[in-house]
């Protein structure tokens, strides 16, 4: 995976290039039926008009833009929106992208990560990456986790809507694994606020007594959360301490992850 910084600025610069880009920005930026005239973009860019025209008749010859009815002013073509489309196609997640990410984490931290994807009303398990230590999370992969009790599964319950929460609690059988399972949906309307607050979900002991669990989401480029990563260990090596430092490497990561995959903050 090759996540390049927004701030990058390039080494060999071509300025027509860059100008022509500028204008697709602009008319991105300044979005209207009636679109953007040549005077108008001349003193955007701060070029003379015959430049902007040589610019605009390039792009009208790929339908990246095009002319408006009045045939003056240009707007965004079909042929840029045909381009954009391809771009979700070659960012997907696959083992390629996620396995060095969360095989860092582990190393670091040396506790379970595991990725997690949505599937109706449960979370499946499809990647684990395991430290070499004696106590360990129990988490096999193809594993199906309940929403309410587990991290991964808040994360993804943090995209519910109020009612789609009570919902969730009144047709679904809610089981107490441990005392501190959530096991309402008003306690879990109060625990998905603080969710969506601090961005991250915590398992404290909720799945299995002992085990802690902290996660965070992976978002698309519409923003919606496609996959989530967890680490989780015994309670007494996840220390407050611990989990301070696990979080800023799982959101860098995570962060990362949702940028190659379209995500921008």
């Amino acid at each position: 995976m090759n996540v390049e910084s927004i701030d990058y600025k390039p080494k060999y610069p071509v300025q027509a290039l860059s100008n022509a880009i500028e204008i697709i920005e602009y008319l991105k930026k300044n979005n209207s039926y009636e679109g953007v005239s040549i005077s108008e973009l001349s003193k955007h860019l701060a070029l003379p008009k015959s430049n902007i025209h040589r610019l605009l008749d390039t792009l009208l010859a790929y339908d990246y833009v095009e002319k408006t009815n009045n045939g003056f002013s240009y707007r965004l073509g079909w042929g840029l929106y045909d381009a954009g489309n391809i771009v979700p196609e070659q960012h997907t997640l696959n083992s390629a992208n996620y396995i060095p990410a969360l095989e860092k984490l582990c190393k670091k931290f040396d506790e379970t990560v595991n990725l997690g994807i949505l599937s109706r009303t449960e979370v499946i398990i499809i990647c684990k990456i395991e430290p070499n230590v004696r106590i360990r999370a129990n988490v096999q992969i193809g594993e199906r986790e309940p929403l309410y009790a587990t991290s991964l599964g808040k994360i993804f319950m943090s995209e519910y809507t109020n009612d789609k929460v009570i919902n969730y609690f009144s047709k679904n059988k809610v089981v107490k694994f441990t005392d501190n399972t959530i096991g309402t949906a008003e306690d879990m309307l109060n625990e998905l606020s603080q969710v969506r607050k601090q961005g991250y979900a915590v398992d404290n002991e909720e799945f299995s007594f002992g085990l802690v669990c902290v996660a965070m989401p992976i978002r698309d480029y519409s923003g919606k959360i496609v996959s989530a990563v967890s680490l989780s260990g015994p309670a007494t090596r996840m220390t407050e301490e611990k989990r301070r430092q696990i979080l800023l490497d799982l959101n860098k990561s995570c962060a990362e992850l949702s940028s190659f995959m379209g995500y921008k903050a």
